[in-house]
């Protein structure tokens, strides 16, 4: 089931949907926190999203901003994310 479909039946069943995530680095948080922000259901509840500080490495050129405890949504289209060349690099696992 997808995670609209998962929010469509805690609405359908009156159930509160909390987004979070387990451990993911930058890129996978941004698109948790981009989907919380983009449905009424989750705009307005707390979210477990930093879990990726305690990841030693990530692939953003700009990392999150939380300012007073609420991780600021990015501007602009898409995700608002780059990718940085070197890190993406270092991190490849197919050598």
């Amino acid at each position: 089931m997808t995670a609209a479909g998962v929010l469509d039946q805690c609405e359908a069943l009156g159930a509160e949907a909390v987004i979070g995530n387990q451990i993911d680095g930058q890129v996978g948080m941004l698109c948790a926190v981009a989907f919380g922000a983009a449905h009424r259901a989750t705009t307005r509840r707390a979210g477990e999203l930093s879990n990726y500080l305690y990841v030693a490495g990530d692939l953003l050129v700009e990392p999150p901003v939380i300012e007073g405890g609420t991780l600021l949504v990015r501007e602009g289209a898409g995700l608002g994310l780059v990718i940085d060349p070197a890190k993406f690099e270092y991190f490849r696992l197919d050598r």
